[in-house]
Order: C-alpha cells, then sequence, then structure tokens
C-alpha cells in the first residue's frame, strides 16, 4: 500500500478540486491510500467528506491567514509595476518554501506528493525530501520574453519534481522540461443516459464563467444585445460586488482605475437583460447541460476549459475562442464553434446560428461526444497510476 498526499491550494470550487477529488475516487485503494491537505479551509472540505476522502487542514496561522499562492499564468500574473505586491508574494514563497512547508509536511508519511496545481512551487524542494513528487500544471504559465519569474519557477520544477503531469499540449509546451513532463487531459464521467432530443431544439445556452474577465464575461454580457428574442443564456458562477467584499481603501482604487465600477455595471446588466438567467455557483452542471442546446466558455487568455469537456460527454457542442489551446478540444465545425476573442458580435453570430440549426447541434455534439469519450473519459485515471507506479520503482 502506497501513501499519496495530495496538497491542494485554493478555496474556490472549479477544475482543480473537482478532478482531484475524481482521480482519488477512481484509484485502486488497494493499492494506494490517498489522503488530503488542504491550505485554506472551504467548500473543498465538505466535498471531500461528502466522497469519504480523508484530509487535514494546515495547522499553521501563516497559511490560514497570511499566505497566498504565487501565480504565474496568462490567467493571472503579477505585473511588473505591482512593486509591493511582488514584494509581498516574494516574502511569502520564501517563508513557505524555507520554514512552514517542511513544518507542515512532518506529520505525514508519503510515497508520493502531488501537488495540486503549478502555483505550488514553494512546496517543491519540502516535498523531494518526503517522498516522490509530482506537480500538476493546470494553468496556462505564463511564457513573456523577459520573465525572471518564469525561469525560477520552471527551475524548481526542474530541479524537485519527478514527473510533471499537463492537462494540456499548450500548457506542457508553455513548461519546456519534456523530459520530465506527461500530458495527461483532464477528464469528466460519462453520463449513463443520452440528451433527449428537445434539448437540441432548445434555445437554451450555457455559460459558467462567473463575473471573471479571463472567462470572457464582459463579452458575454455584450453579445447579449445581438441575440434573438427567444434565446436565454443561464450564467453560472460567481457574480458578487467586488466592492462589496472589498476594505474601504481597495474600494477607492478600484473606483479610481474603473475596474470594480466596469464589472458591477456588467453584472447589473446581465442580471437585468432579458436574454440572461443568473443561476449563479452550481455544483449540478449535469442537469443544465442536460437543459441546454450549447455551452459557452469564451476566455480571453489561454485556457484548457473542463465544462468543454463536460459539455462534450453530455453529447453538446461548445462556442469557444481562438485562444491558445482551446483547438485542442474544439474543432470548429467538426465537435463546436470557435469565433474571435473579445467579439461580442461574433459569439452572438454563433449562438444565433445554433439556436436556429438544431440539426447542426446534433451533429456536432454527437461528434464532440465521439471525441471526449476517446480522450476525456476517467480512463485516464489508469495514466496516472501508471505514472505512479513507475516513479515508485
Amino acid at each position: 500500500m502506497k501513501n499519496i498526499l495530495f496538497i491542494h491550494h485554493a478555496t474556490g470550487w472549479g477544475g482543480a478540486p473537482k478532478s482531484m477529488i475524481e482521480l482519488i475516487k477512481s484509484l485502486d485503494r488497494e493499492k494506494y491510500s490517498p489522503e488530503v491537505l488542504l491550505l485554506k479551509d472551504s467548500s473543498v472540505s465538505a466535498n471531500l467528506e461528502e466522497n469519504q476522502i480523508p484530509y487535514k487542514i494546515v495547522q499553521s496561522t501563516f497559511y490560514k491567514k497570511y499566505y497566498h499562492f504565487f501565480t504565474h499564468s496568462e490567467a493571472d500574473y503579477t505585473k511588473w509595476y505591482q512593486l509591493f505586491k511582488l514584494f509581498k508574494l516574494s516574502i511569502l514563497w520564501i517563508l513557505s518554501k524555507y520554514h512552514f512547508a517542511p513544518r507542515e509536511l512532518r506529520q505525514f508519511n508519503c510515497d508520493i506528493i502531488h501537488l495540486n496545481s503549478s502555483v505550488l512551487t514553494d512546496w517543491l524542494a519540502s516535498a523531494k525530501k518526503t517522498g516522490k513528487v509530482i506537480i500538476q500544471i493546470r494553468e496556462p504559465f505564463r511564457k513573456g520574453n523577459v520573465d525572471i519569474l518564469h525561469y525560477i519557477f520552471r527551475y524548481q520544477m526542474r530541479k524537485h519534481a519527478d514527473k510533471i503531469i499537463a492537462i494540456s499540449k499548450d500548457n506542457a509546451n508553455r513548461i519546456g522540461i519534456p523530459e520530465k513532463t506527461e500530458i495527461i487531459y483532464n477528464y469528466a464521467d460519462v453520463p449513463k443516459c443520452n440528451p433527449t432530443e428537445e434539448s437540441y431544439y432548445s434555445k437554451k445556452f450555457i455559460y459558467l464563467g462567473g463575473s471573471a474577465k479571463i472567462k470572457g464575461f464582459y463579452t458575454m454580457v455584450q453579445a447579449l444585445d445581438y441575440l434573438d428574442e427567444d434565446i436565454k443564456v443561464y450564467f453560472g458562477g460567481n457574480y458578487a460586488s467586488l466592492n462589496k467584499k472589498r476594505s474601504a481603501i481597495k474600494r477607492i482604487i478600484r473606483f479610481i482605475v474603473r475596474y470594480g465600477k466596469k464589472r458591477d455595471a456588467a453584472i447589473q446588466k446581465m442580471q437585468n437583460h432579458p436574454n440572461a438567467i443568473e443561476i449563479g455557483l452550481t455544483h449540478n452542471v449535469k442537469k443544465n447541460l442536460d437543459e441546454v442546446c450549447c455551452l459557452i466558455s469564451p476566455f480571453s487568455v489561454s485556457h484548457f476549459s473542463r465544462p468543454v469537456i463536460e459539455a462534450h460527454l453530455h453529447k453538446k457542442p461548445a462556442i469557444g475562442s481562438d485562444v491558445e489551446g482551446m483547438d485542442e478540444i474544439i474543432d470548429h465545425n467538426v465537435n463546436g464553434l470557435i469565433v474571435e476573442k473579445n467579439n461580442p458580435k461574433a459569439l452572438a453570430d454563433a449562438i444565433n446560428y445554433l439556436c436556429n440549426n438544431p440539426g447542426v447541434v446534433k451533429e456536432i455534439g454527437n461528434n464532440a461526444y465521439i471525441n471526449a469519450k476517446k480522450l476525456f473519459s476517467p480512463n485516464n485515471i489508469k495514466q496516472f497510476e501508471q505514472i505512479y507506479d513507475k516513479i515508485l520503482q
């Protein structure tokens, strides 16, 4: 029996914790004994309990109160002019790497430490002293021409990781360590029932990105004005006002740059628009996908979208944007449509087209299912087990 410790970093519910839980549930329990270490207490713990997966939450106040992981992806990175933030994150990263991470890991007896995101580079060195180390690349690693952080974090992976697992070819290429990298696509359950014939004639679509700019929220909201009157778009995700969540100083700063105000205006427009239905955070995406005719994933930065995979396994097509990595899962006019990013009119035209052509929706939905079942089914779990066995030899 081999002990595997999964370390998870974030508080929100999304592709990373969902994929981790699906992986753990599918592991051969006669060979592997999994446990999860959470750096933050959140809804993830409730889902671990629901699936009877053992877990612990970090003991140190440092992680509970002060720590923030150092993101460095195209979706979220510290700009060169954000000097205070850069300094703060650097100090937290150093403290975690050299003091707090080693102290937390002393309580575990592990054969393998599986780091659930590329943001956990500060855990690599201490994890290496505890057991074999796998780091999973779920984000499009930033690859700027002059990018010191890229080389620092990449060096940590090259030096300390026994294996790097990327969820897409694009993510693997961005890391640039092919001798240590394996590509294992994200996966999702294959539904046991086929969608109803009526769902292909449905004039309902679903967007699951919340109010995040990088997930195409602004483009999606602007596209509402170009949609046919009878079309409805379900808006899933978090739409809380930024100004309600932040301190007075941060609200003032965001008002000056008009970032928070712009997002609040977009949220208000969505909530009042006749073509939009806000469903908020949902853990029952399967039900929604069975009801709609298509998923919308209009990202503005490189991304490998798990909801697209889930839609395809439900025999539903997806509309995505022409960002790097999207063409790995959406083949234009074969299993979905790809439109120009940040172009609301093009997005609306694609939605209107599918809404008025249910035969096309069904045809490319079936194509999507055939491809997704081959590439993105739970059979991918076997590839993880093969890697676990290999690095333990």
